[in-house]
C-alpha cells in the first residue's frame, strides 16, 4: 500500500502544471514481456508485445519475438518483429519491421561485484520508416532502495536519423530525464520525466507499465509464528 501512495504521488510531482501543458506532452506506453527458458544453459525465447504511446497512437502496437539467454542475475534477447503504422493523411496501416537487441544487468548482479544495487536496463532498435532503417537507443539506470521496493535514476530515449534523408521522415530526438520504478512482483510502474534536446521538441512526462508473464510474486510478510 506504501508504494502504491508513493507512485500515486511521484506521478503528481512528474504531471505537468496547467501553465506547462502548452510547452510539454504526456505519454503512456503499455508492455508485456514473456521469456520462456528452453535449455538449462539459459538459451530461450521472449517476446514483448507492446502499446508504444497510449495517448498518441493506440492503435499502433508493436509485437517482437526471438532467442534469449538467462545469465546469473542477467538476460539478454535478440528479436525481430513489427509495428503497425498509420499513415497520418491516407489513414491506411501497414507493417514496420523491427529489429530489438534488449538486456538487463539488474541490482543483484552489480551488488555482488561493486557492493551497490544497481539497475541497467537497455535497448538498442532498428525501426523501418519508408524503406528507411533508423536506430533507437533506450538506456535507464536506477539505485534500488528500500531494499528493491522502489528504484530511482535516470533515462535516456533517442532516435537517430541522418541529415540526409528527408523531413518528412522525422528528425533526431534526443531525451534524459530523472526516473522513478515501482516493482509489484512481475508488474514494473515506470513515470519519468524526459528533457528534449531538439529545438522545438515539446518535454514529456511518462508513465509506463510493464508486465512481465513468468516472473517471481511480490516478496510477502512471514506469517506470525503459531502460539
Amino acid at each position: 500500500m506504501t508504494r502504491i501512495l508513493i507512485a500515486l504521488l511521484s506521478f503528481g510531482f512528474f504531471a505537468p502544471s496547467q501553465a506547462q501543458a502548452a510547452d510539454e506532452a504526456f505519454g503512456v506506453r503499455l508492455l508485456t514481456h514473456f521469456n520462456k527458458p528452453l535449455t538449462d544453459s539459459g538459451l530461450g525465447v521472449g517476446g514483448w508485445l507492446i502499446v508504444p504511446n497510449m495517448v498518441a497512437n493506440a492503435g499502433q502496437p508493436l509485437f517482437i519475438i526471438g532467442p534469449s539467454y538467462k545469465g546469473e542475475d542477467w538476460w539478454a534477447e535478440f528479436m525481430i518483429g513489427y509495428r503497425i503504422d498509420k499513415d497520418a493523411e491516407t489513414g491506411a496501416t501497414s507493417a514496420a519491421l523491427i529489429q530489438s537487441n534488449r538486456f538487463q544487468l539488474t541490482p543483484k548482479f552489480f551488488k555482488k561485484r561493486i557492493g551497490h544495487p544497481i539497475n541497467l536496463w537497455g535497448n538498442l532498435q532498428f525501426i523501418e520508416a519508408k524503406n528507411w532503417i533508423f536506430p533507437y537507443l533506450f538506456l535507464m539506470a536506477d539505485y534500488a532502495v528500500g531494499g528493491g521496493k522502489v528504484l530511482v535514476g535516470v533515462e535516456t530515449e533517442n532516435y537517430f536519423k541522418p541529415d540526409s534523408l528527408p523531413d518528412t521522415l522525422g528528425e533526431t530526438d534526443i531525451s534524459v530525464g530523472p526516473q522513478i520504478v515501482f516493482p509489484f512482483g512481475g508488474l514494473n510502474i515506470i513515470t519519468a520525466y524526459q528533457v528534449h534536446v531538439a529545438e522545438g521538441k515539446n518535454n514529456q512526462v511518462w508513465v509506463r507499465a510493464m508486465y512481465n508473464f513468468g516472473a517471481p510474486p511480490a516478496p510477502t510478510k512471514p506469517a506470525p509464528p503459531s502460539e
